[in-house]
C-alpha cells in the first residue's frame, strides 16, 4: 500500500456516508450486496482519490500533505466503472465536479435516512440516453455492415471513420462526422457494453 492510500476505516466511512451507492449522479449504482456464502458480502465500490495519491496521477495536487491526501475529504465513493472513467479522463472530471458529486450524494443519503425509498422505473429511452451521454464528446468509430445497417463502436478500433458523440435526447442521437452533425432516431438504436473491449456499443438499425 502507498503511504497516501486510504486506510480501511476511511474507505468504510466513504461508502457508508453515501449509503454504499456510487456518487456519480448519472449512475447511482448500489455497490454492495450478499454473496452466496451467508458470511460474506460482495463489493464493487471504490474509495477513489479526488486528487491523486501519487505524482503523475489524475488531478494530483503537490501542495497537499500526505495526511491531506489520505483524509476522507479527499475521497469519493464510486462504482468500479465510474472510478475508472474519472481517472482515465481527468480533464473531463475535474476536482470541483467530483467534490460536487460527493456533496450531492452525501446530502441525498442524509435526507433518505429512515425514509421509504420510492423507486421510479427507468424507461428504455432514459436508459439509452444515460448510457450514451456518458460518452458525450468522445471519439467513436463508425462502421457499416454488409446488411446496410450501421454500427458505431464506442472506442478507437475496428471502424472506417471517426465520429464524436455530440448530444443525445429521448428522440435523437447526434454525432459529428467531420464538420457535419448527423442525427439518428433513438428508437432505431441498440446499445450494449463490450466487457472484453471496455467500450460501449451502439448499433444503428
Amino acid at each position: 500500500m502507498r503511504p497516501d492510500d486510504f486506510l480501511k476505516e476511511v474507505k468504510r466511512t466513504l461508502a457508508l456516508r453515501v449509503g454504499n451507492v456510487c456518487s456519480r449522479p448519472e449512475c447511482n449504482a448500489l455497490t454492495s450486496g450478499p454473496q452466496d456464502d451467508p458470511g460474506r458480502v460482495l463489493n464493487v465500490g471504490v474509495a477513489a482519490h479526488i486528487t491523486a495519491a501519487a505524482p503523475g496521477g489524475p488531478r494530483y495536487n503537490p501542495s497537499l500533505s500526505a495526511e491531506e491526501r489520505r483524509h476522507p475529504e479527499n475521497g469519493i465513493w464510486l462504482c468500479q466503472i465510474c472510478a475508472k472513467l474519472v481517472d482515465n479522463d481527468p480533464s473531463q472530471f475535474p476536482v470541483d465536479l467530483l467534490r460536487a458529486w460527493k456533496t450531492n450524494a452525501e446530502h441525498k443519503a442524509k435526507n433518505s435516512i429512515g425514509k421509504t425509498l420510492q423507486v421510479v422505473p427507468e424507461s428504455e429511452s432514459q436508459r439509452k440516453v444515460r448510457a450514451i451521454l456518458s460518452w458525450k464528446g468522445k471519439d467513436v468509430t463508425l462502421t457499416h455492415m454488409r446488411t446496410g445497417k450501421a454500427r458505431s463502436l464506442m472506442g478507437s478500433e475496428g471502424g472506417s471513420s471517426q465520429v464524436k458523440i455530440l448530444d443525445c435526447t429521448e428522440l435523437w442521437v447526434t454525432v459529428g462526422i467531420g464538420y457535419k452533425p448527423k442525427s439518428f432516431a433513438l428508437t432505431n438504436i441498440d446499445i450494449a457494453f463490450d466487457d472484453a473491449q471496455n467500450r460501449l456499443k451502439l448499433q444503428v438499425q
